[in-house]
């Protein structure tokens, strides 16, 4: 595979097929009702299969974030392929929760963590002076991916008036899926490359004093920072997105959940297209904390469990903004304050908050169920906006210092 692509276009096409493959993953609330009565498995145990997936997606982007650095985008975006793509149609032959744990939990999400970063690094290479459009616009294509997969989803697992869910109907859905899957995210990985101007070519070159390597960063205190306002900034939306068409099922009726998965993914995607660009204008940390003010004041709404449908919708569709802000905004900041030569590297230790804030959120709902199984999300969204303050003051230590430091040129043997 030593082809070279020379087409930032064609390969900004390849990235966007890879991340609305992969983006899919945001529509597995569609599958919770499906499993649970078609296989009769608990649904407690279904819906910890997309808490898993999400832990697995986290931890994986530090290998490939490695694994780019050292074999490339397209090698380290084939293998996460292939694991996503195997991981969908393994899961059509699973037959107890914990088989869907491995194959759509563990290989699954492991092979997003794969593909994701790999897009990211690449297109920031190939677009360098519109970095904060550019993540938007892959991250968008990520969380466009659940919109157009919860249509088709949906119509995989469209009943005739009476029918009832079967295990048979689930694990077809699962096959066709992965088949599905597999073409769109191969295609796209076999289109990535990186410019022939990625590293100096020159005896001369440019030193950035902020380049900092991923044992230098986690030294600093604006990692951590960083890290832990991230991961109570994610809380809200990944709790929202998880249990999307139960949320708008249990407060106001059936069609209102499954619209709602639509479009959150919608809002979510628009979020990352729009904080890019803001974040080319205006500074990603100060668009960043200005989101997280936002989703703190539509926390504070939701938790009062409103009966107006309108302000139900808004003020979801302002969590769901906010968190593909944050998911959009953060690669932008790690490649500003500490440097893009280790990039995908750093933001794989920074993104381990994805992988906390999914736990913690599936943990929080667990926790606010009573007696009778049924989630008392007004005070789910209380406590996720106690947490998110606390994530906004950590937002505000943040320093962006990049404006004080000075390059540095020397001359390469």
């Amino acid at each position: 595979m030593n082809y070279r692509i020379k087409n930032k276009w064609l390969i900004l096409m390849g990235a966007i097929s890879a991340q609305l493959t992969i983006g899919a993953m945001y529509a597995w609330s569609m599958f919770n009702t499906p499993l649970a009565e078609g296989h009769g498995w608990d649904p407690k145990q279904v819906i910890r299969t997309y808490a898993i997936a999400l832990c697995a997606f986290s931890l994986t982007t530090i290998f490939s974030g490695r694994m780019q650095l050292k074999r490339g985008p397209r090698f380290t975006s084939l293998v996460g392929s292939l694991l996503y793509s195997s991981g969908i149609l393994l899961s059509s032959l699973a037959t107890s929760p914990y088989m869907l744990w491995i194959t759509y939990g563990a290989m699954a999400g492991s092979g997003v963590g794969f593909i994701y970063v790999c897009q990211l690094a690449t297109l920031v290479k190939w677009f360098p002076n519109h970095k904060g459009l550019i993540t938007g616009v892959a991250t968008g294509a990520f969380a466009m991916g659940a919109f157009i997969f919860k249509n088709v989803i949906h119509s995989m697992l469209a009943l005739p008036e009476g029918g009832v869910y079967t295990a048979e109907l689930v694990s077809d859905t699962f096959l066709q899926l992965g088949i599905i899957y597999a073409v769109m995210s191969i295609v796209g990985s076999l289109l990535l490359d990186v410019p022939d101007n990625c590293e100096a070519a020159s005896k001369v070159k440019v030193v950035s004093d902020i380049d900092y390597s991923p044992m230098e960063m986690i030294k600093t205190s604006n990692f951590y920072k960083l890290l832990f306002s991230d991961l109570l900034a994610l809380m809200p939306g990944l709790l929202v997105i998880g249990v999307a068409k139960d949320l708008g099922t249990q407060w106001f009726d059936t069609e209102t959940g499954v619209w709602l998965v639509g479009a959150l993914a919608l809002f979510n995607a628009g979020g990352r297209l729009g904080s890019g660009k803001l974040a080319d204008w205006f500074g990603p940390l100060k668009v960043y904390r200005v989101m997280y003010l936002f989703v703190i004041l539509a926390l504070a709404v939701l938790s009062s469990h409103p009966s107006s449908r309108f302000v139900f919708i808004t003020v979801l569709a302002v969590i769901s903004i906010g968190y593909g802000t944050f998911l959009s905004l953060v690669p932008t900041l790690v490649g500003r304050i500490f440097g893009g030569k280790n990039f995908s590297a750093n933001y794989g230790l920074v993104f381990q908050a994805y992988g906390m804030a999914a736990m913690i959120g599936i943990q929080i709902k667990n926790m606010c169920k009573n007696a009778e199984g049924v989630t008392n999300f007004g005070l789910a969204f209380g406590i996720s906006m106690a947490a998110a303050i606390g994530g906004l003051i950590l937002a505000m230590l943040v320093k962006d210092d990049t404006h004080h430091h000075k390059e540095k040129v020397k001359t390469v043997e």
